[in-house]
């Protein structure tokens, strides 16, 4: 009896042991590297960064434990030692394994930029055997060390105190974990619609796209077509623009309602934190009943990436389904620490699935960059419309289309581009721009059809935009049109400046609710309201390559402004832009505006200036007042 305690008290010793050092392996490699490269611990304090290891090191090695005790359990009943070494080896082996693979990969891409996403066919098949090598080699040393302790546990102290201190060491995580419970934030306006008969709505945008290319807003050639012809059943806005330079900042600026400089989120690695993670228009509509779809690009524009919680059931062919266990991390573990796991496990699964032949890993750094030829745009259409048809409740969607993306156009459409060939085209080119406006525009034509076809035109709401205008600009017009049910035969043209922060409080508006108190930035532009309002923009462009796509630079991640290089205010028709790295002004007159403006009723150039002081020191950032010249 005595043998058999001590026996089975060996392989549990043993297995603590190696499921502790493995797992430490694993969370403190992928820990230094997130926090030696620009991620969304950039900036956060070095307790923090602690916090977040202890914290992922519990869950990582608590899960391992749990899957191991069927194991241990059958070691106890088996009597070959070199079976139960072989046994207790395979978790912790599996565990070295995934850390090293993510170790190696990490830096043969970023000195060599070569790495999983770069293998196809053969290469892919000899990284997969290389790496097959390597476990098995691991396991083969770490059945030899298993094997060793199990004969003699007694003479390692740290294995005969590990016990005791791993038990001591839940003792006090645990309590810890789950008095830093969130908590959830809703809307205090519901929606109380009945939903079935609550309109579906489709979000559409548009990358780069400004609106002076578009017959719709007057352009000579006619890019447009389908829209010129259902003119006289649109909601346009004329002079409106975006609240960001950047793809991320201004998408989730239209979700929230709220200006980049607020949510500190502008572009990748930035992800929402705290309540801005919960406060957004899609939670508010699933909350309400609404089946929410995201199909846009990952990396750049993704819920997930960009922590949107409760916000999409499924953004970019992926399904997020909830259970038991993700509940439970929200509620137990901190923001931070819920995104680094996050950030591991996804990491891990996609080269997995590479590496298996399963599903290809994207460069979406390449596709955006270089070959800008793939971006899928009619299958995002396709698969929005099948949600509708598909799903009994109703249905938020969010489109976000690429082929208008730039520096380079690669449309189907030949309006513009007869004879030219597409790889000898020059950056910017006006022709290739205009044709893949021409492409937009088909695919729109496509879509409502298809909802006619379908039985769903006359209950979808349907907001038209675009992240920014080309070339990055926040001073160029962007389209805004919105098309909703039983709106027929007559144009409604909104003069006065708008901005992306209206859209979220306008599709609540048409839904017959105000918007929370939250949604501080925008308000709706059918409130009736004409007078121009300010609009403020910001922008970076402080980026680098990076494995999954362009990342910030940290280097220029300081404070005071951290990843925010200019601010900038549109007053009527003119802007003005503080340079936030010189602190330098600069400004001019908005192209191709649209009506005239009252030249008593500019701000002046202290309103100016002051509103920018006033926006930044309402979002939390500490400077000197005094530095900021005037406008001269």
């Amino acid at each position: 009896m005595k043998t058999y305690l001590e026996k089975t008290q060996n392989i549990w010793k043993a297995n603590l042991l190696f499921i502790f050092l493995s797992s430490v392996a694993l969370v403190f490699m992928e820990w230094l590297f997130t926090t030696t490269k620009p991620s969304f611990l950039s900036g956060t304090l070095v307790s923090e960064k602690l916090l977040v290891l202890f914290w992922s090191e519990v869950l990582v090695f608590g899960v391992l434990l749990f899957l191991s005790l069927p194991v241990v359990v059958a070691c106890s009943f088996i009597n070959n030692r070199k079976a139960i070494a072989s046994l207790l080896a395979i978790i912790p082996s599996i565990t070295l394994g995934f850390s090293l693979l993510l170790v190696i990969d990490n830096f043969t891409y970023t000195l060599l930029k070569f790495g999983v996403v770069n293998t196809t066919g053969i290469t892919q098949g000899m990284y997969l055997l290389a790496w097959c090598i390597l476990l098995a080699f691991i396991f083969q040393r770490l059945r030899k060390a298993v094997d060793d302790q199990i004969q003699k546990p007694l003479t390692c102290q740290l294995q005969t105190f590990l016990l005791p201190v791993l038990t001591l060491f839940f003792a006090i995580a645990i309590p810890i974990a789950f008095l830093q419970f969130p908590k959830h934030v809703t809307d205090s306006n519901p929606l109380d619609a009945d939903l079935n008969t609550t309109p579906n709505i489709i979000l559409f945008t548009a990358d780069g796209l400004n609106a002076d290319h578009m017959s719709l807003y007057g352009y000579e050639r006619e890019t447009t077509p389908f829209l010129d012809s259902i003119k006289e059943d649109l909601i346009i806005g004329q002079n409106h623009f975006t609240n960001s330079a950047n793809t991320s900042g201004s998408i989730v600026s239209i979700m929230t309602g709220k200006y980049p400089t607020t949510t500190r989120l502008l572009y990748p690695p930035n992800v929402l934190k705290g309540t801005d993670s919960l406060e957004h228009l899609p939670g508010i509509l699933k909350s309400r009943g609404y089946y929410t779809a995201q199909f846009a690009v990952k990396h750049y524009v993704d819920s997930s990436v960009q922590n949107l919680l409760n916000s999409f059931d499924e953004s970019n062919s992926v399904r997020k389904q909830a259970n038991l266990a993700i509940n439970f991390l929200n509620k137990c573990f901190s923001m931070n620490a819920k995104l680094f796991l996050n950030e591991i496990e996804s990491r891990l699964i996609v080269r997995l699935k590479h590496l298996f032949f399963v599903q290809a890993m994207e460069n979406t750094f390449l596709q955006i960059t270089e070959t800008q030829k793939d971006f899928k745009d009619d299958e995002k259409v396709l698969g929005a419309l099948e949600v509708i048809k598909s799903k009994p409740e109703p249905v938020f969607v969010h489109i976000h289309w690429m082929g208008t993306h730039g520096d380079r156009f690669y449309p189907d459409s030949k309006i513009f581009t007869k004879n030219m060939d597409p790889e000898k085209q020059i950056p910017w080119d006006t022709n290739f721009y205009d044709d893949a406006i021409v492409d937009l525009d088909a695919a729109l034509k496509d879509m409502f059809e298809a909802l006619s076809d379908i039985g769903e035109i006359e209950n979808t709401i349907v907001v038209f935009t675009s992240d920014h205008g080309q070339r990055f600009s926040v001073e160029n017009r962007i389209p805004l049109f919105i098309y909703f049910p039983g709106r027929r035969g007559t144009v409604e043209l909104i003069s006065n400046n708008t901005q992306n922060i209206n859209i979220a409080p306008t599709i609540l508006a048409l839904l017959g609710t105000e918007k929370p108190k939250w949604m501080s930035g925008g308000h709706s532009i059918l409130s009736g309201d004409q007078s121009n309002e300010f609009v403020i923009s910001t922008g970076t462009f402080r980026s680098k390559s990076g494995e999954s796509g362009w990342t910030l630079a940290e280097e220029y991640l300081e404070p005071p402004f951290y990843q925010f290089d200019f601010m900038n205010v549109i007053d009527c028709d003119r802007y003005y832009r503080l340079n936030l790295e010189d602190l330098t002004w600069s400004g001019g007159i908005v192209p191709s505006y649209v009506g005239t403006c009252n030249e008593a009723a500019y701000a002046t150039g202290s309103e100016i200036r002051g509103l920018i002081i006033n926006r930044l020191i309402e979002d939390g950032f500490e400077f000197d007042q005094n530095e900021i010249p005037e406008i001269n």
